[in-house]
């Protein structure tokens, strides 16, 4: 009998998991009350259901005997953790799941490691508190609970501070906003990773282009970084202490970091694939390597050791072509 993998959200990334399970063999069960056209060109099953009626969903998961279950978002890394640990398959502990994707947390919880450096920086609930800022400008505003670019805004003067703390929140869902100091110059990247039973392994380091100041829009990517040899065994060991301390196990990871002078800034950790088709399929074109089958393995507790020793030396890489607003 095929095994079952449990998909929670629909996005993008959920066709790009279900499509992965497909030629696993797996059959592949989806949960969200969202259901965009394209999600039945690939999912076996759709439960029309809020994600966040999480006992629900273990419900119906036990009554399908679901072998996995695998988060596709921010949003969803609580729910898939939850469901996981109520059904006894493998996933992030719950109590971790809660507060991993914080990042005023990580931030915290990050400065004791010393190759990673952070900049200045403050979490915000009300705009009455946006007197607490005392460094210089430029800064950026963001929300504490949600990756990619969604209410980032950099600030240059001190006159746009409320507008863009109001954009960071309107973005948030509630949540606190963080302020930080901006980090100027050098390079940004994304390090692509996955963890089992404690252990990480760092499958490949993207070479980002963003579009700057004031909202960094991602215009395109390019694997592998153009880093060196030094430098690649620097990030994997520090991003593996950092992936440890934040409580981040039995997932993907998608990790953005700044490089400028060989010194390693921490942006953020998001414990779900890398999105703009960066886990999927640059990652596999450039090493080899499915890192979609490997974060589904690890739901299923069927996975391997990473060999890195056939993993390709190919360039792979994508550019998105859009108009400036």
């Amino acid at each position: 009998m095929n095994k079952k993998l449990a998909i929670i959200g629909s996005g993008r990334m959920a066709w790009v998991i279900s499509r992965n399970a497909h030629s696993m063999g797996l059959i592949t069960h989806c949960f969200s009350n969202s259901e965009p056209d394209y999600i039945h060109e690939e999912v076996d099953v759709f439960h029309n259901i809020s994600i966040f009626e999480k006992d629900a969903i273990v419900d119906i998961c036990r009554a399908e005997r679901i072998s996995g279950v695998i988060a596709t978002t921010e949003l969803t890394v609580s729910i898939a953790a939850y469901v996981a640990e109520k059904i006894g398959t493998p996933g992030m502990p719950y109590q971790n799941s809660l507060y991993v994707t914080d990042k005023f947390r990580n931030r915290i919880i990050c400065c004791g490691i010393k190759e990673i450096a952070q900049p200045a920086f403050y979490r915000i609930s009300d705009d009455s508190e946006l007197n607490k800022i005392d460094f210089k400008y430029p800064i950026i505003i963001k929300p504490t609970n949600k990756g990619g670019k969604k209410g980032i805004t950099v600030v240059e003067k001190a006159q746009h501070l409320l507008d863009a703390y109001k954009y960071a929140k309107d973005n948030s869902g509630g949540a606190p906003v963080i302020i930080e100091e901006f980090i100027i110059g050098g390079q940004e990247y994304s390090v692509e990773s996955l963890t089992y039973k404690g252990k990480h392994y760092i499958i490949q380091v993207t070479e980002k282009i963003s579009s700057g100041p004031p909202h960094c829009v991602e215009l395109g990517h390019h694997q592998p970084a153009d880093i060196s040899t030094e430098m690649r065994k620097k990030i994997e060991l520090v991003l593996s202490e950092g992936l440890t301390a934040i409580g981040v196990d039995n997932t993907v990871c998608h990790t953005e970091i700044k490089i400028v002078d060989d010194i390693i800034y921490l942006i953020e950790f998001n414990a779900r694939p890398g999105g703009d088709h960066i886990a999927w399929p640059l990652t596999e074109l450039s090493t080899g390597y499915n890192i979609i089958k490997g974060a589904i393995n690890i739901a299923l507790d069927s996975f391997t050791e990473v060999d890195y020793s056939v993993f390709k030396k190919n360039f792979a890489g994508v550019y998105f072509v859009t108009t400036q607003s």
